[in-house]
């Protein structure tokens, strides 16, 4: 993407809520890959006037000054052996995108705005008829400050959403389309989905399953699976979406070293062995052979069988203990 574009996309991601000029600089700062330009004064108001030449694009303002988006990486916090999330690393987290969803409105407008109906549309404030700035950045910026908020059209929201892959004529509820613009401003950090119904829209978990549903059959978000390791010790196991432009394949140290048993004991004869080959092979701690075989059994990978071992090992000699 040229550099305007992604200006333009970082918009897009933000959803019906829009995003504040400083919330914008954070995120192009923030962008993967890196945003291309320097973001000097020059460059903020270049963005500016593209901004303003976008007919896709709207401005309004708000009753109240909203906070700057904070960005955190989840993946920062990964236990790099285990592939476990260690939550009590990041610091609790305002949202400044409460869920508000709008629903069936006689506009075609989807998406979740708490202030849908207080915010002002300011565009012919600051654009002429002819596309040129009424105001350049810095007097913008002091006349309406965090108030102000650019949002792109409905159209253009969905068809960053989907991608360019998908149906353009896709018709989604308005409830999964709320859950797909929340994963899609979550952006490479996704979303876990016992946030999105414990904490974003509070609802019960199987309809936030039903909600996600639609998504997931015409292939607009992935699913990863997820372990987050809370303070006091305990594993909470949930699912990862996100849109699939930002899908990354995050392999935890048991997915390598299911795949590494699984590929011996295709190997072996008649694909057995003994459990002590095998931990010898891997030269890992008992917790962690242990938890490793559980999750093999688990997916139906593997399955544990007794044999007298005499026939495993004629040479082995009288067994000392009764395993």
């Amino acid at each position: 993407m040229d550099p305007l574009t992604i200006v333009v996309d970082e918009v897009a991601l933000e959803g019906l809520d829009g995003i504040t000029i400083p919330s914008l600089w954070i995120r192009l700062e923030n962008r993967k890959p890196a945003f291309p330009l320097k973001l000097d004064d020059h460059t903020k108001e270049l963005v500016w006037r593209s901004l303003i030449n976008n007919t896709e694009l709207k401005l309004y303002q708000l009753p109240q000054e909203r906070d700057d988006v904070v960005l955190f990486d989840r993946f920062k916090g990964i236990d790099p052996e285990t592939g476990i999330e260690t939550r009590h690393n990041f610091p609790d987290r305002k949202d400044v995108y409460p869920v508000d969803m709008i629903l069936e409105n006689k506009n075609g407008i989807q998406g979740s705005c708490v202030l849908f109906k207080e915010r002002k549309d300011i565009t012919k404030n600051v654009r002429s008829e002819s596309l040129a700035p009424l105001l350049n950045l810095q007097e913008t910026l002091e006349q309406y400050g965090r108030k102000l908020v650019v949002v792109a059209c409905q159209t253009l929201r969905f068809r960053t959403l989907i991608g360019p892959e998908s149906d353009p004529d896709l018709k989604l509820n308005d409830d999964s389309y709320c859950v797909l613009e929340r994963v899609g401003r979550a952006r490479w950090q996704g979303e876990l989905q016992k946030d999105l119904h414990g904490s974003s829209f509070k609802i019960d978990a199987r309809k936030l399953h039903y909600m996600r549903k639609a998504l997931v059959k015409h292939g607009l978000v992935s699913m990863q699976s997820h372990v987050t390791r809370v303070i006091s010790g305990q594993q909470q196991h949930s699912i990862l979406l996100l849109l699939k432009r930002f899908y990354v394949n995050r392999r935890a140290k048991y997915d390598i070293l299911m795949e590494y048993i699984s590929n011996l004991l295709q190997q072996s004869p008649g694909q057995f062995a003994t459990l002590l080959t095998l931990k010898h092979h891997l030269n890992v701690d008992d917790s962690t052979f242990k938890r490793v075989f559980q999750y093999m059994r688990n997916a139906k990978l593997a399955e544990f069988c007794q044999y007298p071992l005499e026939d495993l090992d004629p040479s082995a000699g009288p067994c000392i203990n009764k395993k």
